[in-house]
């Protein structure tokens, strides 16, 4: 099943590579890369893990997106992104002390409805919602404890394979020239349980990511 859900989503982001390349001089179509941080957290059930609270994670995220105009000031924006999700926890006890680290990383595509306002500006503020659906790629548990080595294990058989969610957020297009330069900033509400349902406790996590992007659309 894993193996499957792999081939499929490299399949459809060979399929947007290629329509990239294709499809570039057709009127009101542009494509770009981009790339920036996340600020990753989870919401479980229970809300706690062994009593500690999560915490926002730093992590990478970027890929490639289509944009296709609409009659007026809509667009169609479907994307393939690599975005690195999860969270952590500070803990103490006694005389140690240290964080453990969920990461969960993705291969994730969304398809967004996007809403331009002065579109015939220089500069273009947009607004965009979508649904996004995601293959997992690693999970790991990674823990520090001062004064010792960091320790790695693997969790992704307690993960599911997929999970999907709602993107929504605010961008910014800069006309430069023949390029533009495009600023998003977005929040990805996962809505899927991504936790098997053999593991017990936390019986439920969802992600909760926000995504900060620059890019280069042509």
């Amino acid at each position: 099943m894993r193996k499957t859900m792999k081939g499929l989503c490299l399949t459809l982001a060979s399929l947007l590579l290629l329509t990239l390349v294709s499809t570039p001089v057709l009127a009101g179509v542009s494509y770009g890369f981009k790339g920036g941080i996340t600020l990753a957290n989870i919401k479980s059930v229970p809300e706690t893990f062994e009593g500690y609270k999560w915490e926002n994670k730093l992590g990478l995220a970027g890929g490639i997106f289509l944009e296709i105009g609409l009659p007026g000031p809509f667009s169609i924006q479907p994307e393939v992104l690599f975005v690195q999700k999860g969270a952590k926890i500070s803990f103490a006890e006694g005389e140690f002390s240290g964080t453990l680290s969920a990461n969960v990383d993705y291969i994730e595509i969304p398809l967004l409805l996007k809403y331009s306002f002065g579109s015939g500006g220089l500069t273009v503020p947009s607004i965009y919602a979508g649904p996004y659906y995601g293959f997992n790629t690693k999970a790991e548990f990674v823990m520090k404890v001062a004064g010792f080595p960091e320790e790695r294990e693997d969790i992704k058989d307690d993960i599911k394979d997929n999970e999907f969610g709602i993107a929504f957020g605010l961008g910014l297009t800069q006309k430069l020239g023949l390029l533009k330069l495009t600023l998003d900033a977005r929040y990805d509400l996962g809505i899927s349980n991504i936790i098997e349902e053999t593991v017990g406790e936390p019986s439920s996590i969802k992600t909760r990511t926000w995504l900060f992007m620059v890019g280069i659309s042509f």
